[in-house]
């Protein structure tokens, strides 16, 4: 259904405030329901929350509050966004409550071309996330394609370290299978042996395992790293290497995984090393890591839309990534596109 055909649904204790915002609502355009308290709100989106595009709620309201309306939708139905109403004195708190999940804060008295700002942008998010979900349900099901025709007894022991990274950063679940399924349309799309195509994917689904020793509050910090923060961070590479030097069935692919955070133009880490001297799967890897980084959330920003995400890997081409893998991805993901219909 196109989201411009759902209501709004318009949550306020003072009855003017809900005529008001409905009849402004309806002169942009959408139908509204409302809701007299955070009680009857929480009952609406429970029953029917599949109507609801967008959630206008006021912040302070008697029995039930605008914060446990945030609280239920975050935790049930996060795709719809939530805008909260809140006076100039209440700032602080409606920051705080955007932290627990709500999309933006408006502030009383409102003006209709604020509203009408708001309400686009918080549409514009609910279809990339909506987007975004169509794409992951895809590539559940083409990552289970995939892995079910790699080595069990390999999967097994790859899958328990996933898993530990996977426990930690509660923003990379699914990274690591993700990356490694975008490797493998590459590797077919450039016409890879099987026995590199394997290998190709055991890296990729391997690249993140280091992370396993860096901690859970510099992992899943939501502002902006300290440079001693970083420089752990820049430090998980060389930890991989040191986690799977004594699996001997995995020592050969230790340079891939190593060198997936070097770039084309030398910059990159831990080693410095640009051009060919780069592994050649580790380059693939690189612009297969990045793409799906920037395409998931992350504590520290919202997702790129795929095409924001492939314009990123195309400006970065003759510094960040290999050309001829920017070249080879953006056909690959085409492809993939192609597929999807």
């Amino acid at each position: 259904m196109d989201l411009n055909d759902k209501k709004i649904l318009v949550v306020d204790d003072e009855q003017e405030i809900r005529e008001v915002l409905s009849t402004a609502l309806g002169h942009l355009g959408y139908e509204t329901a409302t809701a007299a308290d955070g009680g009857e709100a929480i009952d609406l989106i429970d029953r029917r929350h599949r109507e609801f595009a967008v959630i206008i709620c006021d912040l302070k309201m008697p029995r039930v509050s605008g914060d446990q309306v945030v609280d239920f939708v975050a935790r049930n139905h996060p795709i719809i966004p939530i805008i909260i109403l809140t006076g100039f004195a209440q700032l602080d708190m409606a920051l705080d409550h955007i932290r627990m999940g709500a999309f933006d804060y408006m502030t009383k008295p409102f003006k209709i071309k604020e509203l009408a700002l708001i309400v686009q942008r918080a549409l514009r998010y609910r279809a990339l996330k909506e987007e975004q979900s169509r794409y992951q349900e895809y590539l559940v099901e083409r990552i289970r394609e995939v892995t079910s025709e790699l080595n069990n007894s390999v999967i097994q022991s790859v899958g328990a370290l996933i898993m530990a990274i996977e426990e930690k950063d509660i923003y990379t679940r699914g990274h690591s299978h993700r990356v490694a399924f975008y490797a493998s349309l590459m590797a077919e799309n450039i016409g890879l042996s099987v026995e590199d195509k394997k290998n190709l994917e055991y890296a990729a689904l391997l690249h993140d395992v280091g992370k396993i020793g860096i901690s859970d509050q510099i992992l899943n910090k939501p502002g902006r790293l300290t440079n001693v923060e970083y420089e752990i961070i820049k430090s998980h590479p060389g930890k991989e290497v040191k986690i799977l030097e004594p699996l001997s069935f995995l020592r050969h692919i230790l340079p891939i995984i190593e060198a997936h955070h070097e770039r084309f133009d030398g910059t990159g880490y831990p080693n410095g090393v640009a051009g060919e001297d780069i592994p050649f799967m580790a380059r693939i890897i690189t612009a297969c890591d990045a793409y799906d980084a920037m395409t998931s959330d992350r504590s520290y920003r919202e997702p790129l839309s795929p095409a924001a995400a492939l314009e990123e890997i195309r400006s970065g081409s003759g510094t960040q990534f290999d050309p001829r893998i920017v070249t080879a991805f953006i056909d690959t993901h085409r492809q993939l596109l192609r597929e999807i219909g």
